[in-house]
């Protein structure tokens, strides 16, 4: 059963917060959903505040891009929230359409943009917005498919299990390189931290973890595994032997 999702607004007008909240709990009310508004604030740093120290599970945001005299716009505010809620729906209410590419920019990826000069239209759109939120979420929910999450600067990155070929030690410091299905990057990690990542991670040497998924075949005399797409990895005796098991 899916959890509650949590439906954050922020918009510095009381009176257009006010009624964007009318709008959203009397359609929840209306149609029963799993839904709640858990912050209503014309101030970003309370939302900040409190997913930095709340576990975050699914959550919907309503954000204005300007909030008067704050210290940062909507589109900031996006960009903070993306970084701890990578999979948050994020829709901007906006009087500002110039500054939708500004989104794109900072890579929020967001659901919507509803425009404040059709105050006619506003709350059918936020009725819309629910509802894709909704389905969106259910579809996530239904697929079992594994992601591994990756820090790049001051992105985030989700990465299918599934398309991870295996990872070695970076003749930079401190620095690891995934091998994908697609192509490969460096990324601040150790060796020793991706093993215990996930269940299908296998460090069968020093400087290398595989996706044991991925593995195609193990030579025990080369003491080398033969990934999906040819490229090969070196092993240890104990992680070929280790490496041969897993695989049988």
């Amino acid at each position: 059963m899916m959890r509650v999702i949590d439906v954050y607004v922020c918009e510095d007008d009381p009176k257009q917060l006010n009624q964007v909240v009318e709008y959203i709990e009397n359609y929840l009310l209306i149609e029963n959903l799993d839904m709640k508004v858990q912050i209503a604030t014309g101030d970003p740093s309370e939302i900040l505040d409190y997913l930095n120290n709340n576990e975050i599970d699914k959550s919907l945001y309503f954000i204005d891009i300007d909030l008067g005299e704050n210290n940062i716009n909507g589109i900031e505010l996006a960009s903070k929230i993306r970084k701890i809620d990578i999979e948050g729906k994020i829709v901007f209410i906006t009087n500002h359409s110039e500054m939708v590419f500004l989104t794109f920019k900072y890579q929020i990826e967001a659901l919507d943009f509803i425009l404040k000069d059709y105050p006619e239209k506003i709350q059918g759109r936020i009725i819309e917005d629910i509802n894709l939120c909704n389905k969106q979420f259910e579809m996530s929910a239904s697929d079992n498919e594994e992601y591994f999450q990756i820090k790049t600067g001051e992105l985030v990155r989700s990465i299918k299990v599934s398309d991870i070929l295996f990872f070695e030690s970076s003749p930079v410091p401190h620095k690891v390189i995934v091998h994908l299905k697609d192509g490969q990057f460096e990324f601040y990690s150790m060796i020793k931290r991706i093993e215990d990542e996930n269940e299908s991670f296998f460090r069968c040497h020093k400087s290398y973890v595989v996706n044991v998924d991925n593995v195609e075949s193990v030579n025990k005399h080369t003491r080398e595994a033969t990934m999906i797409d040819g490229e090969k990895v070196l092993c240890s005796v104990l992680g070929t032997r280790t490496l041969v098991k897993l695989k049988k």
